[in-house]
């Protein structure tokens, strides 16, 4: 019939409010269903659809009698129908059933007749809920809703009261009714969506730039096609739908497409540090890759003034996680910074003068993923909280990693000045480095597929505090072409040295040191806090007693002993605590 057009929707008879009826608007649709119920439904579905879409008329044929089930106009074409019997049949369904608008343009009841009366319109909120209807709900551990949504031919993944989820189902509602969604309408949709994702969704960990799935690693590029770089024992490629539900803030930015056949030692020319330091770097940068990690170091960039340490975080930045706001600021409380974790990979914090105690501890938590949990903002009772690991990366003039805690967890690099005669311009430097960076990068690559190769089989002689990363780079040295014990030669020397500056600037670990050998070099001591700190009162000069870095009372030496603990160990003297009952007793052991 070439005074007709056929058409039809995609995916079935449950899934026409799913379709754009739209270009549909003020014409004469005859609407040709399956012989049988559900044919039927999606006949009448379709009819209600095409009268929101503004169809100038909208017909349902009846199928000729005698037809077997689900018979429908494939049938008939393969039948050989004639253009005058499919003619016949269309004429006749304007005649049986019709709906919105009659040929004329007049009302029609839904007996088909005209009608004076106005086909009520469905509410708009169900409108919008049918326009999202496609997409995939699910919840995280935490409770926190989620959606998976077809975007120009790729999934992206977005918690449900995102501003990006909104923009798309602001999107929706308009291709499907041609307005705009007002403001609590479109709220109550998404509580609607929410309390669906979490009740009756599917429960998935939600992975942010990198995550572990059946055996393999995987990276997210961060791109607009949602690609990811999968790595396996066998090498990496880049997939276009990764399996992984990947989640993103809006500052990520994209890494590049790495290239393979590249060295680290590509890596080597753009670090002025020395060899042991510059080992560590490319440590942290493969820990920071990998998707299997439940715990990071904490890389400590120090050096003088002109050494490039806010460079070279930046540099690190890009091939860890790029950022539209690659440094960070120090957050004024626990809450802020975990707030930040849930919006990036990895943590860039610049220009760091000093690191307080609640800081300190705060890292040390989000380095091994501790977690962190508070009440919601503007509720009394309901629970938030973080679980979760993040690499963090800290740079600063003066030392970073003075309290033990955080140094046993630290990577403490020191940069060398960086000399006049051989300092690029700013832009000089980032297009060098923009034309290496993924080579650069594919050769981490190949250290963190060397990993996924060898990790289970690696076993360590020794387990330093960071066991799990010390393991991974045991595992990942061939890939980078690293002799076997490179990389533990190298960490044993910062830890080292890290420990010695840190026991330094530990006034407690330093009297302990010198009351033990004086006085007890053979047994050791025991006895009570107060007789500690009466002792310790009687070595140190008038100066520290007064200043703020002596304990000004016997339960703040206790603390001190404690925090001072792990730096005695290393110099010989081992520290525990014993309650008699009567007494608390600090005992101190010479190893």
């Amino acid at each position: 019939m070439t005074d007709h057009v056929c058409v039809t929707s995609p995916s079935g008879s449950k899934s026409a409010n799913k379709a754009d009826w739209s270009p549909l608007k003020g014409r004469n649709v005859v609407i040709w269903p399956d012989a049988d119920e559900p044919g039927g439904k999606c006949a009448e579905t379709v009819g209600n659809l095409l009268a929101d879409a503004g169809a100038a008329s909208a017909a349902i044929l009846t199928p000729p009698d005698g037809v077997p089930e689900g018979w429908d106009a494939g049938d008939a074409v393969q039948e050989n129908w004639t253009v005058e019997q499919a003619l016949a049949l269309v004429q006749a369904a304007t005649i049986r059933k019709s709906f919105g608008k009659a040929l004329d343009g007049s009302p029609r009841s839904k007996s088909g007749k005209p009608s004076a009366g106005k086909r009520k319109a469905p509410k708009q909120c169900d409108t919008l809920l049918g326009a999202l209807d496609d997409a995939q709900l699910w919840h995280s551990p935490e409770k926190a809703a989620y959606a998976t949504i077809s975007v120009n031919g790729h999934r992206e993944h977005w918690r449900i009261d995102s501003s990006v989820f909104q923009r798309w189902a602001a999107g929706r509602f308009y291709r499907s009714t041609g307005g705009a969604p007002a403001g609590q309408m479109l709220a109550d949709a998404l509580r609607v969506l929410s309390v669906r994702a979490i009740e009756d969704g599917t429960c998935y960990k939600p992975m942010m730039r990198t995550g572990w799935v059946n055996g393999a690693s995987w990276l997210d590029l961060c791109d607009d096609n949602w690609c990811a770089v999968k790595i396996t024992a066998n090498g990496w490629e880049v997939v276009e739908h990764p399996p992984v539900k990947f989640v993103r803030s809006e500052t990520m930015a994209p890494l590049p497409v790495p290239e393979a056949g590249h060295l680290i030692e590509e890596f080597r020319g753009h670090v002025n540090a020395d060899d042991n330091d510059y080992s560590l770097i490319v440590a942290w940068l493969v820990a920071a890759l990998w998707g299997r990690a439940s715990a990071y170091p904490v890389l400590a960039l120090g050096g003088e003034q002109g050494s490039g340490k806010t460079t070279m975080a930046r540099m690190l930045r890009t091939l860890a996680d790029p950022s539209a706001v690659p440094a960070l600021a120090l957050p004024k409380d626990e809450r802020d910074l975990f707030v930040q974790a849930m919006s990036g990979h990895t943590l860039s914090f610049d220009n760091v003068s000093k690191v307080d105690a609640w800081f300190s501890d705060a890292v040390c938590r989000l380095s091994t993923g501790s977690g962190f949990l508070t009440r919601k903002l503007h509720s009394d009772s309901e629970p938030f909280w973080f679980q979760g690991s993040r690499p963090v990366l800290l740079n600063g003039i003066p030392s970073l990693t003075d309290r033990a805690d955080l140094a046993e967890r630290a990577l403490t690099v020191r940069l060398l000045r960086i000399d006049e005669t051989t300092r690029q311009s700013e832009d000089d430097f980032w297009q060098e480095w923009t034309k290496v960076l993924p080579g650069i990068l594919g050769s981490l690559l190949d250290a963190v597929s060397s990993a996924v190769r060898r990790y289970d089989e690696t076993k360590l002689e020794r387990s330093p505090r960071m066991a799990d990363f010390a393991r991974l780079m045991a595992a990942a040295e061939p890939g980078l072409g690293w002799e076997t014990g490179a990389f533990m030669a190298a960490y044993d020397a910062n830890r080292q040295a890290t420990t010695e500056q840190v026991f330094e600037s530990d006034p407690v670990a330093v009297a302990i040191e010198k009351f033990i050998p004086t006085q007890h070099p053979t047994n050791g001591w025991e006895g009570t806090a107060t007789d500690l700190f009466a002792a310790l009162n009687q070595i140190v000069s008038d100066d520290m007693r007064r200043s703020r870095f002596w304990p000004s009372k016997v339960n703040a030496l206790g603390n001190a002993v404690d925090r001072a603990a792990p730096l005695l160990w290393h110099n010989g003297i081992h520290v525990t605590k014993r309650n008699t009952g009567a007494q608390r007793l600090i005992i101190l052991t010479v190893v």
